[in-house]
């Protein structure tokens, strides 16, 4: 579970407690960001997330991790199923409110990573969705959320991915913002029936 720029590991604290009181055994679950929280060069991110993950194989023994991602680390985790070798190491791609195609509110390009997803036109974002926005899917399952009540990855369809296994829009008076969706308890009921229903027997 990997939070957004600047964000840190405990920002996802209750999607872990959450996973947690719905059966997932605490030593399987993991809480993690890169050594920028996310504000550098995603691709520098990616590299430390390949050996975060082969990290946690290690000390679980599991061939395969799930990756559950916000915002700017989406991309990150992306980079790394497509460039690295994430796609023989992820067995699903769970992204929440990612900039997937950039995005309209990108007043903090101060940041490097910031200016990696500023519009859809950066070269970050064109060579990480040419060809195929789902990488290897014939290996890795993914879903999306996002919400019409989200300011900071705009406009709202940047978060989709072409060709995932599911894109989930969250809408109406109830729908999260940009911080809230990664503790909204719809937007977590959708990822454990996602991880459930696409488990491998």
């Amino acid at each position: 579970m990997i939070p957004g720029m600047t964000g840190t590991p405990s920002n996802m604290n209750t999607m872990k407690s959450n996973l947690q009181s719905n059966g997932w055994p605490a030593n399987r679950l993991f809480t993690w960001t890169d050594s920028s929280s996310m504000t550098q060069d995603l691709a520098k991110a990616a590299r430390q997330l390949s050996a975060k993950v082969d990290q946690v194989r290690s000390q679980t023994g599991a061939d395969k991790v799930v990756l559950a991602t916000w915002s700017a680390s989406t991309l990150a985790a992306r980079y790394y199923i497509k460039n690295l070798d994430g796609a023989d190491k992820v067995s699903q791609y769970i992204g929440f409110a990612g900039p997937q195609h950039g995005t309209t509110n990108n007043g903090c390009q101060w940041y490097v990573s910031c200016q990696q997803f500023a519009s859809p036109n950066t070269p970050f974002l064109q060579e990480l969705n040419s060809s195929s926005e789902v990488p290897f899917n014939d290996k890795v399952d993914y879903l999306t959320i996002r919400s019409t009540a989200d300011t900071n990855a705009t406009p709202v369809d940047t978060a989709m991915l072409a060709g995932a296994d599911e894109n989930y829009l969250m809408s109406g008076p109830m729908a999260p913002n940009h911080l809230m969706i990664i503790s909204n308890a719809t937007a977590l009921a959708k990822m454990r029936s996602f991880i459930t229903a696409h488990e491998s027997a």
